[in-house]
Parts: C-alpha cells; structure tokens; sequence
C-alpha cells in the first residue's frame, strides 16, 4: 500500500431534509396567510363599525339640526306673538285715549221719511246710507272710515245708537250685519250697541 488512504467523503441524503424544508416552508406560509386573513377580517369588521357609528353619529346631528331649527321657529312664533301683543297694546291704548278725547265713531239710525243711516267721528258727519241693503251700508261705512283716516289696522271703538221703540228689528239687525261685514276688512272694528229706548 502507499501511504495514501483514499476519503470516500460525506453522503448526505438531500431529499430528505428537502422534504422538512418545504414543510415548513408550507407551514410558514400558511400561518402568514392565517394571520393575515385573520388581521383583514378584524380590520374590515373595525371599518364597519366606524361607519356604523359615523351613520348613528350623522343621524344624531340630523335629529339635533332638526330639533334647533324647531326650537327656532318656536322661538320665533314666540317673539311674533310678544311684538304682536304689544304692538296690539300700543293700538288699543291709542284707541282709548282717542275714545277720551271724544274720537268715537257712532252710528245713529234715524227715521225722517224712511230709515237712514248716519255715521260720525265725534261730532263731524262722516256719511250716511239708506238702510236698504247690509252691502251698501258696509261700503259706506267703510267709505266713512277712509274719510275719517282711519287704516285696516287701526283699533276702532264705535257705537251704534237707535231707539228701540221707533226702529224695525229688521233694520237694527241689517246694520249689524254690515258692521259684521266691515270686520272682515277693519279685523279692530269693535261696535257696541245701545238702544236709548231703555
């Protein structure tokens, strides 16, 4: 022999441990997928409630405009109805010291030849009508409130003056239809009737 011993070297078997390799390599890759699937899932379940809450969320402020814009119009229905009543106030203070200082309209029922009608602020004639027909009483009326001056809104105290024994009930009932008909345009036309016969 010559001194020289021949090294047959190291066998390894490849395929084997190839084989562990790619196991793992499998398994590797599946837990990722796993914990991927599993962190898409809990992100998609917390971007549904974000929009579930930003849908509560947008209702809640839809129900609170909703709510303001009532309390708003309340508020100024309210505040309509304060300047309303005080400038109603106002009208009707007016109208009393109007009324002390002798300002009063009067409708006075007469009989010479036949039934008259005769209307007047204080002493001053304002107009008279034929008692024939509520509408031609009501146009001079309001004819004669005109001429006093007087507007739509304005509060006005009037008083109708016949003497129940002379005048027909028909004609006291056709003025006061008329002076019903005039409140549809004068809303502050208040009338009270006094008969002298009593």
């Amino acid at each position: 022999m010559n001194g020289y011993r021949k090294s047959k070297g190291i066998v390894i078997e490849l395929t084997a441990l190839l084989d562990v390799i790619m196991i793992m390599l499998f398994w590797v890759m599946m837990s990722i997928q796993d914990g991927s699937d599993a962190v898409k899932a809990e992100a998609d379940q917390k971007v549904a409630a974000a929009q579930q809450q930003l849908i509560e969320t947008e209702a809640e402020l839809d129900a609170l405009k909703a709510e303001l814009e009532e309390n708003d119009a309340n508020l100024q229905r309210v505040l309509n109805m304060a300047r309303s009543i005080n400038s109603d106030a106002a009208a009707n203070m007016e109208a009393l010291l109007g009324y002390e200082q002798g300002m009063l309209i009067t409708l006075n029922i007469r009989y010479d030849d036949d039934g008259q009608l005769f209307i007047f602020n204080s002493d001053q004639k304002l107009g008279q009508a034929k008692i024939s027909s509520q509408a031609e009483i009501a146009d001079a009326i309001v004819e004669a409130l005109g001429k006093a001056g007087l507007e739509e809104s304005d509060v006005i105290l009037c008083a109708m003056i016949y003497d129940g024994s002379e005048s027909l009930y028909r004609d006291v009932r056709t003025v006061n239809a008329a002076v019903n008909s005039v409140r549809g345009i004068y809303k502050n036309f208040y009338c009270a009737y006094i008969n002298t016969a009593r």
